[in-house]
């Protein structure tokens, strides 16, 4: 049985808890996922539960054309999973002491409200404490990071991102215009898709480690797997969900050459993934990194190769990503081998918008011959970085065999 609102102080609570989170750190930086997250609750509170449809919900928060292919454009689905990776941060630091709970079901975009009893210390003097103490208590009450909840917490946002976006998976595929065709190879290959994933660097983890004196916490499997990393991860593992493959995930330093031999390969990641570094040696477009600059060389044009990266470089506010989107019929695996890599974590993530979405995939057909789909190719994406948010892609170069 769901808990509704019955009354205005119940309300007034659901209104101050939903007001905490949009202003959190999690939602304040976007205009999107804010806008998404107040309508439901707002409508949920009102009874409105017609409008909580998809094609509603990109109408009313997204602007959309009331006859717009929800397909073809799923901003709602996309919306909808990272507010719920979102939600799920905010409430892994802020979960002490709440009167009521926010939460937006998967496969559902009608929220939930969990009233929960706040864990207090005894008062001995003085009035028990009202629903705006502990409201105002809960705002006041700063999280506490230690060296194993960062750990924890990354795992959390990698399972997080990854189910959020797999929750609207259908009983039949969905028909994406060019998806087919880039994802071919692996929709129709026999045997279970293994996903190579790149952990962060590890001198950046030892150096961090070494400050919290928590060493050991590096010998946990996927505990340094950074967000914009579990992102591409969500997107990839939902194509896959989508035409019902099945996949295994295992980091790039756990993976072995068998565990690569004999069925499809999707590698996530370049200076930190040794395998995609490997993978792509022989191709036109390879990367380099001595250790400061990451780079993306046209081995068939060393002089005029513009687009690197300095890892080291934090102080900029905005900057520039490439990647590499490259799709082939491995020798050594003998497997078709998917590569989506950027230079630095936002390429990553950005070239998995690419290869998943069916407006970015079309630029394919612009730069390659017709037949593409039945090739080996290779792509040199671009994208603008201002802060921590990734611009749109864009297809610089592109070569096929």
């Amino acid at each position: 049985m769901r808990w509704v609102p019955a009354t205005a102080e119940e309300r007034q609570l659901v209104h101050k808890e939903l007001e905490a989170i949009l202003t959190s750190y999690h939602f304040r930086g976007s205009k999107r996922y804010p806008a998404f997250l107040k309508y439901v609750v707002e409508a949920a509170l009102d009874t409105r539960l017609g409008d909580l449809k998809e094609r509603t919900l990109g109408v009313e928060v997204f602007g959309r054309d009331p006859t717009y292919d929800t397909n073809a454009d799923p901003v709602v689905r996309i919306s909808a999973g990272e507010v719920r990776k979102r939600i799920a941060q905010y409430y892994h630091e802020n979960g002490n002491g709440l009167r009521v709970q926010i939460e937006l079901p998967l496969g559902s975009y009608v929220p939930e409200f969990i009233p929960r009893s706040p864990i207090r210390e005894t008062t001995p003097l003085g009035n028990p404490p009202t629903a705006a103490d502990s409201f105002a208590e809960n705002l006041a009450q700063p999280p506490r990071f230690s060296w194993l909840t960062v750990a924890a917490l990354t795992t959390l946002m990698l399972i997080a991102a990854v189910f959020a976006t797999l929750w609207y998976h259908k009983s039949s595929p969905r028909n994406f215009s060019g998806v087919d065709e880039l994802w071919g190879p692996f929709l129709k290959s026999p045997g279970q898709v293994l996903i190579v994933v790149g952990p962060v660097l590890q001198e950046a983890l030892v150096s961090s480690a070494a400050k919290n004196g928590a060493i050991d916490s590096l010998t946990g499997r996927y505990d340094h797997v950074s967000v914009l990393s579990a992102v591409a991860l969500a997107h990839l593992a939902s194509v896959l969900q989508e035409y019902g493959r099945t996949y295994e995930v295992r980091e790039s330093t756990e993976t072995s050459l068998a565990d690569l031999r004999a069925r499809p390969v999707i590698m996530i990641g370049a200076v930190n993934n040794a395998w995609t570094m490997n993978a792509v040696n022989h191709l036109r477009f390879r990367f380099t990194f001595d250790g400061r600059i990451a780079k993306i060389q046209d081995t068939q044009d060393i002089q005029n190769s513009p687009w690197s990266f300095d890892v080291t470089d934090s102080s900029r506010s905005v900057t520039t990503d490439y990647a590499i989107v490259a799709r082939f019929q491995d020798a050594i695996a003998e497997a078709p081998v998917l590569v989506i890599a950027g230079l630095g974590p936002n390429g990553t993530e950005v070239a998995s918008e690419f290869a998943t979405g069916p407006q970015y995939i079309k630029q394919i057909a612009e730069k390659v011959p017709a037949d593409w789909e039945k090739k080996n190719f290779e792509l040199v994406i671009k994208m603008d970085v201002i802060g921590s948010k990734s611009g749109p892609p864009v297809l610089l170069a592109a070569y096929s065999w």
